[in-house]
């Protein structure tokens, strides 16, 4: 995490070793894992930067990288990573939230997490990304 609020995900050690250098980031560990899913049941995790909100967003969904890259002023980053398209034996979902105070948005595959973050710190669910 940022000071500034902002989440940042990556699954290249030399990326997350340059933000937290050069970008002030600080290291909360790992995330998760994120397995290689088949060509069958695999989908890129667009991931995109608002450098007006300090924002990194992730998700599936073209339209709506596409969407937030023509209106709402987020760069295209590119992919962070492949991703189950469905539900799997053995994997759990990563849960997407959105702060509107902050333009924040959090990402986790802890329930209590997720929780938290709704009912004390003003995020809002958007469901799972993946």
């Amino acid at each position: 995490m940022r000071p500034t609020g902002d989440h940042f995900y990556t699954t290249s050690a030399s990326e997350r070793d340059a933000a937290i250098t050069n970008l002030g980031y600080v290291s909360e560990g790992i995330a998760c894992w994120v397995p290689v899913p088949t060509q069958a049941t695999r989908a890129p995790l667009y991931r995109l930067w608002n450098p007006s909100l300090a924002d990194h967003f992730y998700t599936t969904s073209v339209p709506e990288r596409d969407n937030a890259a023509a209106n709402l002023g987020y760069i295209p980053e590119g992919v962070a990573c492949d991703v189950y398209t469905a539900a799997q034996a053995g994997v759990v979902p990563l849960h997407r939230l959105w702060n509107p105070a902050t333009g924040d948005h959090f990402y986790t595959r802890s329930v209590f997490e997720r929780d938290n973050a709704a009912a004390n710190l003003g995020y809002v669910s958007e469901g799972v990304a993946c």
